[in-house]
């Protein structure tokens, strides 16, 4: 038998670093300012993303509920499927994903939003960093949604079959 290990690397801020670039600190505000937006009355869990496209345009989503769960989507979603479906051809460069929940480490995204990231990065042949914080929390930012899905599902195998 072998054992291996799978390391990520990202970054770690306080909230008020003067590390993390003018662009990010935009797209974290844009993000916090829409929380309010959020339509989450049966977890009372809201979460906000703003999506920052290479044009400079920013893309915001917030979660959408539904009481028959799986029928919900998450805010990562929102604004990305936005993003793709209005400007098809521009390329996703980060996304700023936030709580109002405050939390010591910031949330991260579901599985399904994580696959959904990873798919654009596909498409456009470059990576979306991603920004995370929960209320008061440091910040986490990362150079690539493929560290938080590192045995991640791609057409490959199924472009194989066609």
């Amino acid at each position: 038998m072998n054992k291996k290990s799978i390391t990520i690397s990202f970054e770690e801020h306080e909230n008020n670093s003067t590390k993390i670039s003018s662009e990010t600190k935009l797209l974290l505000a844009k993000a916090e300012q829409n929380l309010n937006n959020a339509y989450a009355p049966y977890s009372t869990f809201k979460v906000s993303s703003a999506v920052r496209l290479k044009n400079g345009e920013i893309i915001l989503g917030t979660n959408q509920e539904n009481a028959a769960y799986p029928s919900g989507i998450c805010a990562e979603r929102v604004a990305v499927f936005y993003a793709g479906a209005t400007f098809p051809n521009e390329i996703i460069e980060e996304i700023a994903i936030v709580t109002e929940t405050s939390n010591e480490t910031p949330f991260s995204p579901c599985g399904a939003c994580r696959q959904v990231l990873l798919e654009y990065e596909y498409k456009q042949k470059q990576p979306i960093k991603v920004v995370l914080k929960s209320g008061n929390s440091k910040i986490w930012c990362f150079s690539s949604i493929s560290d938080l899905l590192p045995f991640a599902f791609d057409g490959s195998s199924l472009l194989k079959q066609l």
